[in-house]
């Protein structure tokens, strides 16, 4: 070879083209070429082109490696439960019905050896390679098939599933070597996995060639589904959601701390790049930071302290939909609290309030005491009872006026289920079917009848009024099947003089979003999974209180807390509302017989469901700015109302309430656009205030 030739070039123009070289191997002979020494100096081409720059580039590129010995062997045990059937177990009937007889994935999961974390940044980590090893799961099988590498290696056999995460690694990193992480602990088993791999990598890489040009795609991710492949797209680019806990301190206080660092807020997400961020416009607690920020933001004093929860919008929607259906008063029922982090936003959405929330249903429940008790959540109550085994009629929730219900769904929305998993405790075991973009339709059918069960169970709660459904799914039979036949059913069942309807969503949303179908589908709350957000469903459905006097004293009692009443009038409203919680809760007087004798003699003004929104406690207006916004106690000014100066207290909850029940009536008959529903979203107070 002449001093001037170019080793590369030379290197490309003779391998085989569907085989790549051993990148050492190649490094070695290169290197050698260029030890032509001529007066001290070597002779190097100093001129290249595009493409052989980036022939150089992919040759000599030592890609890092993130993976410890310790994340080789926690995602090889995680592999080793939500593994798919193998092409053997796929192909043979015998060895399919003997993997069907095996322990379901639930209870394989609830084996799995108790995986200690360093943090979170490991089980990220380890979930990552998990998730991965899933998706190529089919190739990698090949490969090792191809290269007969089990007959060489027959002492794997036993520990397949750590070959399969090693070698899922090596390919991503183009079969170079592993350079030990600082501080690693080397594992013996793992370290000879890696050097059976080493040795056979040139036979593992050309498999893995013939397997792209047999499937003409240019890269290993062409190979994925098409479901899964969007997904990737998706995560890389969603950016980051930041939700404030009011316990601890406030959304100004954080906006002003991330202006300190030199963030600058924005209008809106359009223009989120750099050092930017803005708040979300249905979720007022929510701050929205780039893509870029992700790492930033996981270490961040605020995230570690608790001051800020990392949270995808998707699950923040459902919680602001259940504070705008309450009162100050009121008590809420969550089912389905899951890690607990869901269950502390709302908490924190109602740290002004009186009411308690009552969490059923917890993954582990002292682990979710502790992580409320780390976010100041002082107003929630773990209750061990199953929700489906407590009575409708139960003493202790006699205070509780809505009900959101979590479903433990497909999870079939969200593009990125990692993140998801950390932040959220979400079980892990969405990782199998996230993997290849589809849903077992038999677990899908159970899904859907436990779903049924629930929703039924809540809205035979007497004194509930609202009952909000939330979940991550895209499919219709999680979703609207599950709402529409659940109020069909306990209307049907149960001839409720003011049955439940559905209601269209309560959160302010843009003329433009509203014409554009972003975010709302007839009247539910829907996100298809994007670039912004993962899929998510909310539905809220209520029904008007069945107890005239019931009305009439939650009118006065709201009344009250606004200074509207005094004097006389207000201690009479305050004696009502202590009697009925004292447990008496029967009012002896002649206005309230007469009261209930006119709401029984006229015919009954049902409440006009499609309509529902904040009262002037709760400004939604699309103009606003949301830094400033929240769930305040301080009205707008308004004009003075003005009342007779000799009424009873009754007769003032009765004539509030009828003139309240008038209005609606009388906009029932006006004529608005196609959007008008949820125009009225803004503008109307919601459905029982």
């Amino acid at each position: 070879m002449s001093p001037t030739a170019d080793p590369v070039s030379e290197a490309i123009s003779h391998s085989h083209p569907g085989k790549a070289m051993d990148s050492e191997m190649f490094q070695f002979k290169y290197n050698s070429s260029l030890n032509n020494v001529h007066g001290g100096h070597i002779l190097l081409k100093t001129e290249f082109s595009a493409s052989e720059r980036n022939l150089r580039s992919e040759f000599f590129n030592k890609e890092e490696c993130l993976y410890s010995h310790q994340v080789f062997v926690g995602a090889a045990k995680l592999f080793d439960v939500l593994k798919h059937d193998t092409k053997d177990e796929r192909e043979n009937i015998y060895l399919k019905k003997k993997r069907q007889a095996k322990d379901n994935l639930a209870e394989r999961l609830q084996h799995l050896p108790q995986m200690e974390f360093k943090d979170d940044g490991e089980k990220r980590l380890t979930l990552e390679l998990a998730f991965t090893t899933l998706k190529y799961q089919t190739l990698l099988e090949d490969i090792l098939h191809d290269c007969c590498f089990l007959s060489h290696y027959p002492e794997f056999l036993e520990d397949y599933s750590l070959l399969m995460v090693m070698l899922c690694d090596f390919q991503s990193r183009k079969f170079q070597f592993r350079t030990p992480l600082p501080g690693e602990t080397i594992d013996p088993l793992a370290q000879q996995v890696e050097n059976a791999i080493n040795q056979s990598k040139k036979k593992l890489n050309a498999a893995l060639a013939r397997h792209r040009i047999k499937a003409s795609v240019t890269s290993v991710e062409s190979l994925l589904p098409m479901t899964v492949r969007n997904n990737e797209e998706i995560k890389s680019k969603m950016p980051v959601y930041l939700w404030v806990n009011q316990w601890k301190t406030s959304l100004s206080e954080m906006v002003e701390m991330f202006k300190e660092e030199n963030f600058s807020e924005v209008a809106s997400t359009e223009m989120l790049d750099g050092r930017r961020f803005c708040i979300d416009t249905q979720c007022h607690d929510l701050l929205i930071f780039s893509s870029e920020w992700r790492e930033y933001l996981l270490g961040h004093k605020s995230v570690l302290s608790g001051n800020m929860v990392r949270q995808n919008k998707s699950s923040c929607v459902a919680p602001h939909s259940v504070r705008y259906l309450i009162g100050d008063d009121d008590d809420v029922i969550h089912v389905n609290m899951g890690s607990g982090i869901t269950t502390a936003q709302l908490s924190s959405l109602m740290h002004k309030t009186n009411g308690q929330i009552w969490g059923f249903n917890a993954d582990h429940p002292t682990h979710v005491q502790e992580k409320l008790d780390k976010f100041g959540a002082k107003n929630v109550k773990i209750v061990q009872e199953s929700f489906l085994d407590i009575e409708p009629d139960d003493n202790r929730f006699r205070g509780v006026k809505a009900i959101l219900v979590t479903a433990n769904c497909s999870k079939s929305g969200i593009a990125n289920p990692v993140d998801f998993i950390v932040n959220e405790g979400e079980d892990m075991k969405i990782l199998k079917d996230l993997s290849i973009g589809e849903t077992d339709l038999t677990r899908l059918g159970e899904l859907v009848g436990e779903h049924g069960k629930l929703v039924r169970h809540a809205m035979k709660f007497h004194k509930v009024q609202a009952v909000v459904y939330t979940t991550r799914s895209k499919y219709e039979a999680e979703n609207e099947n599950i709402i529409t036949k659940a109020v069909e059913f306990v209307n049907m069942a149960h001839h409720k003089k003011f049955p439940y309807r559905v209601i269209p969503p309560l959160l302010p949303f843009s003329g433009e979003d509203i014409d554009n179908s972003i975010g709302i589908s007839d009247k539910y709350i829907k996100f298809q999974p994007s670039e912004k957000i993962n899929g998510c469903f909310v539905a809220v459905v209520t029904r008007e209180p069945e107890d005239a006097k019931e009305v009439a004293r939650d009118v006065l009692a709201r009344a009250a807390a606004k200074g509207l009443l005094g004097g006389k009038e207000r201690k009479e409203a305050t004696g009502v509302v202590n009697m009925e919680h004292s447990g008496n809760g029967n009012v002896d007087s002649k206005e309230d017989h007469k009261l209930l004798r006119r709401r029984t003699q006229r015919s009954p003004k049902r409440l006009r469901t499609a309509v529902s929104a904040p009262d002037h406690n709760f400004p939604h207006k699309a103009n606003l700015s949301r830094t400033s916004f929240s769930y305040g106690h301080t009205a707008p000014k308004s004009k003075k109302v003005s009342r007779p100066p000799a009424q009873s207290t009754t007769s003032i909850g009765a004539r509030l309430h009828s003139d309240y029940s008038q209005s609606r009536v009388d906009k029932k008959r006006d004529k608005f656009h196609p959007h008008s529903e949820h125009t009225k979203i803004i503008k109307h107070p919601a459905p029982f205030r």
